[in-house]
Parts: C-alpha cells; structure tokens; sequence
C-alpha cells in the first residue's frame, strides 16, 4: 500500500501543480478580459459597482487639460498630460464618493435653500454672461431680477438650480464629516507664532546671473562627454509624422453675395430710421463690439484692416457708410466724430497733429452656405475614394490638391497645420505607415491623413538634444562656479573673516533683506523652503549657516535677529487666527475621511489600461 502510494505520489504533485497554474492563469485572464471588455464598453472605470463611462472622465479630462493650456502659450509635456489623467479620475472618484455618501445618508437640499445660495452667491459663469452685465460689470440688480422673471424659470430649473442643488448636497456632507473639529487655545497660540516669528539675516547669495553672462563657453567634445554620462536624462518619445490633405471651407462668392444682401437691408433700414444701436444687438456678428453696443471708440490711422482704415477717415461727421467689405465680411460704419491730438507717431522722436476718429459698426461675416459646405465634402469624399485605390499622392496630383507634410510630433502634442487635433493624434499613433484616416473635420476646414512615419520611443541621440545638452552643460559650468565661490567664502569665514569681509574678497555682496517669516518672500531666493528653513534653524546671533543650494545659485545667512511677535498683537487677531486654524483642522478631519473612504471603496480604474493598450499598438 506505502509502495503504491510512493510511486504515485510524483504524478500527484505533477497534476496538482498544473491545476495550480491553470487556475492562476484563469484568474489573471479572467481579470484581463474583465479590463478589456470595460474598454470595449466605453468605462474609464467602476466606483463602488457603479460604472464611469469614458466620456464622464474626458470630459473632465479636457477642462483641465483647457485650464491648463490657457497658462502657457506652449505646448504640455507628456509628464503633464499624464499627471492631469490622473487628476481628471482623481476628481472624479472623489465627487462620486461624495454623492454615494450623499445617497446613503439621504441628504436633502430643499428649494428654499437652492433659492437663498443663488441669491447670495451668484456662480461666477453667471457672472461672466453680458445678460447680467452692465458696462462690462456684473449687475447684481439684474440677476436678481433674473431670478424672479416667470420667463426665465426653464433657464433656472434646468441648468442652474441642478448644480447648486448638487453642491449644497456636497457642502452638507462636508460640515457633517468636519463637524467634530475643534481647536484648543495652545494651537491657536503655536500657529500665530509659526506664521509671525520673523527672522533678520545677512546674506550673501551667490547667484547664476553673476556667472552666466557671459555664459561659460562649451566644446562639442565637452557636451557630447556630457552627453555620454547623462544619457538617460535625454529620452525622447514616440514621434509620427503625416501626409495631409485639406479642403477649406472658405466662402464662395455667391456666400459672399447673399452676405452682403443682409448687410445691404441692415443699411436701407437704418436708412430709413432704425435704430443703430438695436440693430447692433440684433444683427452683428462681431462679439467685442456688441457688448459695447458697436462703439469702437477713438483711434487713428492704421489701427483698423486696411479696407476700414482707408474708408472711415474719408467720411464726414455723422455720416453712415455703405456696406463695406473686409477680410472679416461686411462693415456698416458710423462715423460719430473727428478730432485732431498732438501725439508722438510710433518711430518717431517730436509730437505731431495726430487725426483720430470716433466710429461703431455693424459686422455681417460671411460664412460658406450648407450647400458650399456639402460641395466641398463631396470634394474631400472624392479624394478619399481614390486614394484608397491609387495612393494618397497620385490621387492628390489627380485632383490638384496640394499634400502638406506635418513635421514629427508627439501624443497629445499640437500637429503642425492641425493645432491640437486628438481625432489625427489618435489615428496617427493607433495606426500604420501609409493607412489612410477617414473624413475629418473642423471649424475651418475637411481632412485626411496618412501617417507618413514613425520614429519610436528610446533615448535621443546627440544631435536631437543638442540644444537641451548645451543649457544644461552651461547651467551645470554655472553652478559649479557657484558652488565653488561659496565653498571658499565658508572656509574664509572658518578661518576668523567676517562672512561680510570674505564675501567682498570672492566679489560678493553682503545682504541684509528686509526681516522675513518661515512662508515669506525673500529677495533672490524668494519662497525657496530649504534656504528659509536653513535661516530659521540658525539659534544664535552671529552663527552662520552651511552653503544652502538654491534654484538660482547658492546662499549663506547669517543670523542677526530672531524677532518674537508682540503678543498683544496676538490677543488683538485671536479670533481671525482660530478660524484660520479650525479651518485647516478642518480640511486635515476630511482629507483624512475621504482617504479612509477611498481605502474602503471598491475603485477599479481602466484608465491607465486604456493608455497602455494604445502603446503597445505602437
């Protein structure tokens, strides 16, 4: 019986262990497949058992990414779109936990309550819109008779009230959560003299503006060494290019015509009385100058395009011009008033007699008609078709339609030509070299693509960081010279030189800025929070601190003064700081709930899958 057992207990092992794998490998493709069949459904991912579709999450994804955008005239870096993808989920975990919470604990919001938040806290959309504007200001009197105008109250009901009502609901939830925050009187006390204790220090800050003007030479041979030793500091993304063709929906002259006969009854109408200004608010197309009833104010020659620049200023006072065309469309003007100024032309040294003019005008743009656009569709369609059967080029030659080249560009990057354009980005990194994209389109025009090459992702060469190598060579040449100057001031200083003296040996300037605390603002080093901190921790008159890198050189302090704050002051703020304090300790009790609410929640999220998927296409 053992001796049986002996035998089969290898073949036992063996068939145990392969149930072992295979049902390892079930789970993980069971969890595989779960991801990807919520991708194919369109979820960014489940909260608690409740599904995010993907367009709930781009959504949020894109006003960010707008806000962003607007910041900087240039163009995101991959870290930061990566970082709002997460902050996008991020924001929207945390508002749907909120309305679970909201749900649970059958929170109401009654009219009354929407009704007195709206009155005291108009949204700051609201705000913005000209209809509760006056002169360019909010009015509050007309958003509140807004409020009460019977006509309005669809506006109310269905786009307003539905976000205060979700937002009163969320505020509930904090106050209920921050409820049991309290403050006793030694931490108002230890917060007042963190924020108020101020520090007096002589400084000497070595900084990058001495030393890099001229900046430090720079060979070939010392970048490409540099370059060497630093190569996995200069990575460089996947990169397409593509072959584009693009029709414009430009005006025919016919759109031209029909704009120029509603300009032209706008005209016979004022003509025969109508009002200039209702017919400003009725029919003009230039937004800028609606909100200021069509008035353009004063200006001179050559401040307006060339065609309304020539006209204006050879009407007479009061007259009204006929329909005037221009590169925008069609112009009624208004001549309200003619003077001359004594003025210092631009480029030139003494005043002279200056004429400027006082105008308003209406604006009809003229814009391509339904059935241009469909002609130009049906052209776009056309070169479709027959690129696909004889090639992109042949069948742009065929149709004498010019094929512009993008240069390369990365994900999520502006294409040349396109601007940030996701619909081309997507097909141009999900696709192969010479696959042609569908009909794309927007405001100016319809497209196609094909992707023209890829350069994948790795570590750039030389030639492509060149520029980046030489900045950094020269800042590291930069920071070195500071290191070094600081360094031989210290060891001055430990040889019995006052800090002042040996600053001044090394062509350094002892500094004594203005007394600061541990979250103010200094001169050169600003709110840099290791060099703040290395003054704060100096305890005696006189000691001097170690070489404090910065982000523009290197700093040394020395301490003058530790101002304690008048605590009559305290007594005098007591209440301004508690509340200053509760509410920190009240931020710190609900971020501390909705993390225990996120480490208690089922979250699944298959953004990150989504992304990864796209790049292994690549």
């Amino acid at each position: 019986m053992f001796e049986m057992l002996r035998k089969m207990i290898f073949p036992i092992i063996i068939i145990v262990l392969l149930f072992f794998v295979a049902m390892i490998v079930l789970e993980w493709g069971l969890g595989l497949s779960r991801q990807q069949q919520a991708i194919d459904k369109n979820l960014a991912g489940e909260i608690n058992g409740e599904q995010i579709s993907w367009n709930e999450y781009n959504q949020v994804f894109q006003n960010l990414y707008q806000r962003e955008a607007q910041k900087s005239d240039k163009e995101l870096p991959d870290s930061k779109v990566k970082e709002l993808r997460l902050e996008a989920w991020k924001q929207l975990v945390n508002q749907r936990l909120i309305q679970q919470q909201i749900k649970k604990y059958d929170i109401v919001v009654t009219d009354e309550e929407v009704y007195e938040y709206l009155r005291r806290y108009p949204p700051q959309e609201l705000q913005q819109l000209p209809a509760f504007q006056t002169n360019g200001q909010f009015d509050y009197q007309k958003y509140f008779n807004a409020m009460a105008d019977p006509q309005a109250t669809s506006f109310w009901k269905t786009q307003v009230e539905p976000l205060a009502r979700e937002n009163l609901a969320m505020y509930k939830v904090q106050e209920l959560v921050t409820l049991e925050a309290h403050v006793t009187e030694p931490e108002v006390k230890a917060w007042f003299l963190g924020a108020t204790e101020k520090v007096k220090v002589g400084m000497v800050d070595v900084a990058f503006k001495r030393f890099s003007t001229p900046t430090p030479p720079v060979t070939e041979e010392e970048m490409k060494e540099y370059f060497n030793s630093h190569k996995d500091k200069y990575s460089i993304n996947e990169r397409v290019s593509l072959n584009l063709v693009m029709v414009e929906k430009k005006p025919l002259p016919s759109d031209w015509e029909a704009a120029y006969q509603k300009a032209k009854a706008i005209y016979d109408s004022l003509k025969a009385g109508a009002d200039f200004t209702q017919m400003v608010e009725r029919y003009s197309d230039d937004p800028s100058s609606v909100e200021n009833k069509g008035d353009l104010g004063w200006f001179g020659r050559g401040e307006m395009v060339d065609e309304f620049d020539k006209y204006v200023f050879q009407m007479k006072k009061g007259q009204l011009s006929e329909p005037i065309r221009t590169q925008f469309g069609w112009h009624i003007i208004k001549l309200h008033d003619i003077k001359e100024e004594m003025e210092k032309p631009r480029g030139k040294q003494k005043k002279e007699k200056v004429k400027k003019v006082h105008a308003s005008h209406i604006l009809i743009k003229v814009s391509p008609s339904q059935e241009t656009l469909d002609s130009y569709y049906r052209k776009i369609e056309e070169f479709r078709t027959k690129a696909e059967k004889v090639g992109f080029f042949k069948a742009a030659e065929d149709m004498k339609i010019p094929v512009r080249s993008t240069g390369y560009f990365f994900r999520g990057r502006n294409i040349q030509y396109l601007g940030n354009d996701p619909k081309a980005g997507l097909f141009a990194f999900n696709n192969n070299i010479d696959d042609i994209s569908d009909i794309f389109e927007n405001n100016s025009a319809f497209y196609v693509v094909q992707v023209a090459d890829k350069k994948p992702e790795g570590l750039a060469t030389f030639e492509e960081a060149k520029d980046r190598v030489e900045l950094d060579l020269k800042k590291s040449k930069v920071m070195d010279i500071c290191r070094d100057t600081a360094s031989a001031i210290i060891a001055d200083v430990h040889k019995g030189l006052s800090l002042k003296k040996a600053a001044k040996k090394h062509g350094e300037e002892y500094e004594t800025p203005d007394p600061f605390t541990r979250s103010g603002y200094v001169p050169g080093i600003r709110r840099d929070p290791m060099a703040i901190g290395a003054a704060f921790a100096l305890k005696e008159v006189g000691q001097v601190s170690d070489t404090v890198e910065h982000a523009q050189g290197v700093v040394i302090f020395e301490l003058l003064e530790r101002i304690t704050p008048d605590m009559t002051e305290y007594q005098a703020k007591h209440d301004s700081v508690y509340n200053v304090v509760l509410m920190n300790k009240r931020q710190e009790l609900y971020s501390r709930w909705m993390d225990y609410m996120l480490k208690n929640s089922k979250i699944e999220s298959y953004i990150e899958n989504f992304f990864a998927q796209e790049e292994s296409n690549y």
